[in-house]
């Protein structure tokens, strides 16, 4: 579960102000848990797409594909 010091950590927009950590961190969690787990492995676990590809038994496309989908998420999610 993310909380909102690692939201205001790890997300642009968060620190400086321009976004509330409570509100991106609802956001996150209002996501499907296979954008979850990705932004988990991607962002907050600094993983490398090719490390988060192994981790999680995807190929790295498939990675790529799932970061993708879930940072369009998130940003629907943030309306």
């Amino acid at each position: 579960m993310v909380d909102e010091t690692v939201v205001q950590a790890y997300v642009p927009g968060v620190a400086d102000g321009g976004l509330r950590p409570a509100v991106v961190a609802r956001a996150y969690r209002a996501l499907a848990p296979v954008h979850r787990e990705i932004l988990t492995e991607t962002v907050f676990r600094e993983r490398s797409v090719n490390e988060a590809a192994v981790t999680l038994g995807l190929s790295v496309d498939e990675v790529k594909v799932r970061v993708y989908q879930a940072l369009c998420a998130l940003r629907t999610a943030l309306g």
